[in-house]
């Protein structure tokens, strides 16, 4: 006669730690790719930020109205990528934290799976990984919101830099009675015959 002294998980708690996998590896997920549309923010910002001072040309010879106005927007800028050096330094060392806790989840998951782990102990380990799921959807959610609202108040900077480095030029009115300069002037229609 063999009695095992390994601890029984109830069928709900060995439920519950393998429906968690599915809700964790979709966090994750979602993680990875804030990550990525991050990279690509900044590699935009970038990009747009060395095009627009191809663009720009000599600003020494602007007016002082509009090199304060450059000066403006190009310190608006500035900050936005630091704001985006931040996000990115928070993010890293978020997700750090994060494949360490999925490490944590792998290596606890297979412990209860061989029935390793008390009920009680299951709770406990399941209520900490459930806080950091719900911590991480909140903060991914958190950074979304911010990356966007930061992604379109630099395109409004860019904007306003570029009205004042390359003003668009306004198009020549057509005077009284006369078509505008390039186009050409409307035919008479031709009297219809009976």
């Amino acid at each position: 006669r063999s009695t095992s002294c390994k601890p029984k998980l109830s069928e709900e708690t060995k439920k519950g730690i393998a429906d968690f996998k599915n809700d964790w590896t979709a966090m994750t997920g979602s993680l990875a790719a804030f990550g990525d549309t991050l990279n690509a923010d900044m590699k935009k910002e970038d990009d747009a930020h060395k095009m627009m001072g191809d663009q720009m040309g000599d600003t020494s010879k602007m007016k002082k109205d509009a090199k304060a106005k450059v000066k403006e927007t190009m310190a608006a800028c500035q900050a936005n990528v630091e704001k985006l050096k931040a996000i990115q330094k928070t993010y890293s060392d978020y997700k750090t934290g994060i494949d360490t806790v999925t490490t944590s989840y792998t290596d606890f998951s297979g412990k209860a799976e061989k029935s390793e782990v008390t009920e009680e102990q299951a709770k406990t380990a399941m209520d900490g990984y459930h806080k950091n799921l719900d911590d991480s959807k909140a903060k991914i959610g958190e950074w979304s919101g911010a990356l966007n609202a930061l992604m379109a108040e630099e395109m409004k900077n860019h904007q306003e830099c570029m009205d004042v480095c390359m003003p668009k030029k306004a198009e020549p009115k057509a005077a009284a009675g006369k078509p505008a300069a390039g186009k050409p002037a409307p035919k008479a229609g031709k009297p219809m015959k009976k």
